[in-house]
């Protein structure tokens, strides 16, 4: 059986093929017109389930969140599973791994909850389709203290220790009073409502110390408060609740272990005075739910709550899961204002990107649908989609996301900033792709000003040229040299709208060393490109050489010494290699021969030269240590080619050398079968390595100096001096 795991002593799932698994998730209570009632007997449609998991699939997302609901949880006590299981098949159809949500209800008897925990977890434990069992959503202060625990499983909540060490906060009188007045739950027992109220006023003096620490800048979230001095005379306070929360947790995990359940176990805190308890490392890994304001501050406030989680569980994965922004600002329909999906989408986007960067364990954002209702718009549209299945911004990015997203444990960047507009920009970068959101952001590479209120960025590094897409238009101001190495900023630079993979038109051409701006249109894709070299005084008068990919060869003499002298040279400038000298000839127009004499002989680079290769030159020093310095020094100066400041040794020519023209007059040469510009500029200069100049006199006729035609006149100018 292959269940998703943790990865030992990591921060990260691992997939059913144990390979690194980061839950891009998404929660789902039912359809647009029957949120939280998908389950009851009238409206359970699985034609509509499998429709919303095709979209949650085809949206980028891995797993979704489930849950046990009311009218399912009464069909599970007469072991009727057809919903579930029928669920849970549409799941793996779609590839959607699922954390399955119990005890929606929040009934307080624990005996009677883990009775149906116990026939889920019994049934699928060889499903693999079941990612993980969340024992409870948002359980808070009132589930914990005023719980009915099971025979053997007794919180000290429940107990005098509070009173006896703080002193009763309120008496017995004025507790009976309370729960007469329905202020204390009417099920606990005289004594039991007497701890009760005791314990909440405590713990709201709890609650109020951290708050005042954490404005006061102390710390940044209560796992900051609790670690510091401050907390000291709350010890005894967390020592009980902790206690509490490992009593309430073991009632409901040991039913669950009790049937051979492997699956992970969590629950989804939004409470961090709980979460952030000890006691959850007897959980497989920590989930956390939290709503903050649309503004940089609440951000921080989120990633400040998870940082403290993985504080205090350094060794568990950690995830978001429950996490959004609603595209209404109340739920007053009288008093409610629209809030831009762009704008939304920007702060769920960081959110995902800041998860990914910093090696959380997934991101689960609430929810897929938005609720086709009108008396509550604040929570009715938090949706993926819109009701119609109507896509929002966010969908698009969580989709690309999924698609470019190295593996979780490789390495990643994010960092957010102020924004006047939006309140917020970030950049996101992985291995080849950068992601930047926002009005506007800018660092030293990349300046991106959108249009309306937010728009995303992509950029992608794909060979040796940057393409470049938004979801929303804006202006991308780069400099290409800082993502691509190699580049040459001596070059020229070409922009291109690409219109499909053979088809592009050129836009604009910018100079070298200028930064590239491109005015970006939404859904449009651009390419990024080095140009052609400016003109200039190149070393001895011949231009600079730069193939296009797949012309240029490095032959190496033995793997042993020079492959690894090579290899910098080789990683920089991205040329093929070889060890077979018999393959070069007339395979590659530019061939650089990292072997002595002796390896590969001067014979052999005559042939490629006459196969039409269009420069053939030695590289190398009496040694693979002295080769590798040659090598390092091209690196260094950016240059591929020795070119004429240490043209390869050629043997003296046995017939005497053509003089140049006695003018400055150029001749003209027609083109025979068999010529290369290479042979040319041997036979009119006497040096192989001066066809450049015989190029550059000729660009009006030849587009690619391997490439020359029978017949075509070309003219020679007087060689330089």
């Amino acid at each position: 059986m292959a269940l998703i795991t943790v990865a030992a002593d990591k921060r990260y799932f691992l997939d059913t093929k144990n390979n690194p698994f980061f839950a891009l998730g998404v929660n789902y209570a039912g359809y647009f017109d029957r949120g939280w009632k998908m389950w009851e007997p009238n409206l359970f449609d699985p034609d509509l389930i499998a429709r919303d998991f095709s979209k949650a699939q085809a949206s980028g997302f891995n797993s979704i969140r489930l849950f046990v609901h009311p009218a399912l949880e009464k069909d599970l006590r007469q072991n009727n599973f057809a919903k579930l299981d029928q669920t849970l098949s549409l799941a793996q159809d779609y590839e959607l791994k699922v954390i399955l949500t119990f005890n929606d209800s929040h009934s307080l008897n624990l005996s009677y909850v883990s009775e149906v925990d116990a026939k889920i977890a019994e049934r699928y434990q060889d499903v693999a389709t079941v990612m993980a069992y969340d024992l409870e959503n948002e359980p808070v202060f009132y589930n914990l203290v005023a719980g009915i625990y099971p025979s053997g499983y007794e919180p000290p909540v429940q107990t005098s220790r509070l009173i006896d060490h703080y002193g009763a906060r309120v008496s017995r009188e004025e507790a009976l009073e309370l729960q007469r007045n329905r202020g204390i739950p009417s099920h606990l027992s005289a004594d039991h409502a007497y701890f009760y109220i005791n314990a909440l006023r405590l713990f709201i003096e709890y609650d109020q110390a951290a708050n005042t620490f954490i404005n006061q800048g102390k710390g940044a979230s209560i796992v900051d408060f609790m670690l510091s001095n401050e907390a000291e005379v709350w010890y005894t306070l967390i020592e009980v609740m902790d206690q509490t929360v490992d009593t309430w947790l073991r009632a409901r995990i040991d039913p669950v272990r009790a049937t051979g359940c492997q699956q992970l176990l969590t629950v989804g805190w939004n409470w961090m005075q709980f979460a952030s308890l000890p006691a959850n490392r007897i959980l497989d890994f920590q989930a956390y739910h939290n709503y903050a304001s649309l503004s940089l501050a609440g951000f921080n406030v989120n990633t400040a709550h998870l940082e403290g989680l993985r504080r205090a569980f350094p060794d568990h994965p950690v995830i978001f899961g429950e996490f959004g922004w609603s595209n209404q600002t109340s739920s007053n329909p009288a008093a409610s204002q629209p809030v831009a999906e762009s704008l939304t989408a920007l702060y769920e986007a960081a959110s995902h990107a800041y998860l990914r960067a910093n090696q959380f364990g997934g991101a689960f954002k609430w929810k897929l649908n938005d609720l086709d209702i009108t008396y509550n718009p604040y929570e009715a549209n938090f949706g993926l989609f819109k009701v119609g299945d109507k896509p929002k911004p966010i969908r698009d990015i969580v989709q690309r996301f999924s698609q470019t997203w190295t593996p979780i444990e490789q390495p990643a960047t994010f960092s957010a900033v102020n924004d006047l507009k939006a309140g917020m920009a970030y950049r996101f970068s992985l291995p080849q792709h950068v992601t930047v959101g926002g009005s506007g952001y800018q660092d030293e590479a990349i300046s991106w000003r959108a249009e309306g209120e937010a728009a995303h960025c992509f950029i992608k590094t794909s060979g040796d040229e940057l393409i470049v897409e938004a979801q929303g238009a804006g202006q991308l101001a780069i400099e290409p040299w800082e993502f691509i190495a190699g580049w040459n900023k001596a070059r020229k630079t070409d922009l291109y709208r690409v219109l499909s993979e053979t088809n592009r038109t050129r836009q604009h051409t910018f100079e070298a060393g200028e930064r590239v701006v491109v005015d970006v249109s939404s859904g449009a894709m651009y390419a990024v490109v080095m140009g052609a070299a400016v003109p200039g005084p190149p070393s001895d008068g011949l231009p600079q050489i730069e193939p296009n990919p797949g012309e240029h060869v490095v032959l190496l003499g033995d793997p042993d010494h020079y492959l690894p002298a090579a290899l910098p040279y080789i990683r920089h400038f991205e040329p093929d290699f070889t060890f077979a000298p018999d393959e070069v000839a007339g395979r590659w127009a530019y061939v650089s021969v990292v072997a002595s004499p002796v390896q590969v002989a001067d014979q052999v680079l005559d042939t490629m030269r006459s196969m039409g290769a269009v420069l053939v030159e030695r590289v190398f020093n009496n040694s693979p240590e002295e080769t590798k310095l040659l090598l390092d020094d091209l690196v260094a100066k950016s240059q591929r080619f020795l070119g004429t400041a240490q043209p390869p040794q050629e043997e003296p020519p046995t017939d005497p050398t053509p003089e140049p023209p006695p003018d400055d007059q150029p001749e003209v040469y027609v083109v025979q079968l068999g010529d290369t510009l290479s042979g040319i500029a041997k036979d009119v200069y006497g040096d192989y390595s001066l066809w450049p100049i015989i190029f550059e006199a000729n660009r009006d006729k030849i587009s690619n100096p391997s490439l020359i035609r029978v017949g075509m006149e070309l003219l020679i100018p007087p060689r330089s001096e």
